[in-house]
């Protein structure tokens, strides 16, 4: 439980409300066995954490957070890496429109492990019934995604990830 408090703590600094789930809702999601809760420990303390969920085609990482004093010094990076490492398939984030000093910082992040936007619109669902969709850009890896495969994964994040069925 000590270790959920942590992760739910860089959790809450890292993701504004509208883009991350209330407790009871992130609970329940963690139930699901295509989800994934990873926490980094450096030493024995908790020092980030990556939510991702593991597709048959593609791994969406729907949460990356590294804690505030430890941004900087290369560990989101070593992280990143780690994770394009273990996994042989495509992977897929989402990130904001370049908005904002921040929004810019993060996308370079990305590309420069070689990510590429997806110019296609996208809208993230409402993660609670307080909140709104918000517009995104879908960043994948190692290369950009066709119309196709941006449908098919869009349905796939509405459905599994966000629970929103399309019309």
């Amino acid at each position: 439980m000590e270790e959920d408090n942590e992760i739910w703590k860089i959790y809450k600094e890292s993701f504004p409300e509208n883009q991350r789930r209330n407790v009871q809702n992130q609970k329940r999601i963690q139930k699901n066995p295509l989800y994934k809760l990873q926490p980094i420990y450096l030493k024995d303390k908790i020092i980030a954490f990556i939510a991702l969920w593991e597709f048959q085609n593609f791994i969406f990482v729907e949460h990356f957070a590294v804690k505030k004093e430890f941004r900087g010094k290369g560990y989101g990076t070593k992280i990143l890496k780690e994770t394009i490492q273990k996994y042989s398939k495509k992977i897929i984030l989402e990130t904001e429109k370049p908005d904002t000093f921040l929004a810019e910082k993060r996308i370079k992040f990305y590309e420069n492990l070689k990510f590429n936007i997806n110019k296609y619109e996208y809208y993230q669902p409402a993660y609670n019934e307080n909140t709104e969709s918000v517009e995104l850009y879908i960043m994948s890896y190692p290369s950009e995604i066709n119309q196709v495969e941006f449908e098919e994964i869009r349905e796939k994040l509405y459905n599994a990830v966000y629970e929103y069925k399309t019309q």
